[in-house]
């Protein structure tokens, strides 16, 4: 008796086990992202983070391990075709879930700044266009929107830790908050505007009421022309322009403008590429923006 009661339990065992096998990792393609998925799975499972290479999202170089792995996921995570070009296609090859930052709801959304000097643009009507700004994790209440939209997610792919992913959200948006309050203490009186090499801190900048001027690209692709080179150099003079942010490495435009003006040149990393941390890196992402723009903008 105890032997055929042990037989019609095996397979229901190897079912099991099949089951827990072929559920694969929930993946994440950019260390910012993978920082909140990692807060909301806390003590039920870890994700596991795609783009390791420091490479830009936009042309990044797929290693087969790197394809397998999208592969094998149980859920991806990336922000968008808006950010993470490369996998565009790759993406809707997939059959697994797929989370797409870029519809979370209430997600304030901002197009590319073109026109330089303009200021701020409006929000866009089309999360989908290619004219999208698509740093949407630079602002606090995005972050906290995308974080909200990757916990309902979880929950409809994994019920029954449904408890536990609502508690961490909710630590992780109390956590959010009180970050982004000090950040706005912190920058309330950094008024001064400033130069950036690549526009990629509007959605920070939008946040926290900072004086945007200029950028020196705005488009990966074409780089800068001669006649914006000098528009800028001119600039930093007449208007008295002190503060100049770049993404490492320091290009060499930069290293130009700080030998022949008295501009200061401060980096960021807006991705998070050299913080080992991955898993507080949306965190120490924002607060070294905040950091290095306060001592860019300090008189």
């Amino acid at each position: 008796m105890r032997l055929c009661l042990l037989l019609c339990m095996l397979p229901g065992i190897t079912h099991a086990a099949d089951t827990a096998q072929a559920r694969g990792p929930v993946v994440v393609t950019i260390k910012p992202l993978y920082s909140l998925v990692a807060q909301l799975m806390k003590g039920i499972d870890e994700p596991v983070l795609l783009m390791k290479q420091m490479q830009s999202p936009h042309h990044y170089t797929m290693r087969p391990s790197e394809r397998r792995l999208l592969s094998d996921a149980s859920m991806i995570v990336w922000t968008g075709p808006q950010m993470e070009t490369y996998l565009d296609k790759i993406i809707h090859q997939q059959s697994t879930v797929v989370v797409t930052a870029m519809q979370a709801d209430d997600l304030r959304i901002l197009d590319r700044r073109t026109k330089h000097g303009h200021g701020h643009s409006a929000d866009s009507t089309d999360p989908d266009s290619s004219h999208v700004d698509p740093h949407i994790w630079l602002s606090t209440q995005n972050a906290i929107a995308i974080s909200k939209h990757i916990c309902r997610q979880l929950i409809i792919a994994d019920p029954d830790n449904k408890e536990r992913y609502e508690n961490n959200l909710e630590q992780l948006i109390n956590k959010i908050a009180q970050l982004s309050a000090e950040i706005k203490t912190g920058l309330q009186n950094n008024r001064q505007p400033f130069i950036t090499y690549h526009d990629a801190y509007q959605y920070f900048e939008d946040e926290n009421q900072l004086n945007y001027f200029d950028s020196i690209s705005f488009d990966e692709e074409t780089g800068t022309s001669l006649k914006h080179l000098r528009h800028i150099n001119s600039s930093i003079k007449n208007e008295g322009i002190h503060c100049l942010l770049y993404q490492r490495p320091k290009p060499d435009i930069v290293n130009n403008l700080t030998r022949q003006t008295a501009i200061r040149a401060f980096a960021l990393d807006p991705l998070g590429q050299f913080i080992e941390n991955d898993k507080e890196a949306w965190f120490e992402i924002m607060r070294d923006t905040a950091l290095n723009f306060k001592q860019c903008l300090n008189p």
